[in-house]
């Protein structure tokens, strides 16, 4: 579902922002608020809020060894 936020609203990303509700079997339920990254290393990619890091390692594959190695 798109986002009704009333930042959303403010930014004019209603049609960017989307949340996405999961419910894993025997675990609880849950929401993901998904965007077009807007600057950094991300830029232009969707992005799980939250989940920044991962979503980095899945387009470069050298953040993950470095985290590894850190």
């Amino acid at each position: 579902m798109f986002s009704n936020t009333e930042l959303a609203h403010r930014l004019g990303r209603t049609d960017d922002w989307v949340v996405v509700y999961y419910h894993e079997p025997h675990g609880p339920e849950g929401q993901a608020t998904i965007v077009t990254e807007q600057r950094g290393p991300l830029r232009g990619l969707r992005v799980v809020r939250g989940r920044e890091r991962e979503c980095r390692e899945l387009t470069e594959p050298t953040a993950a060894v470095e985290r590894l190695a850190g």
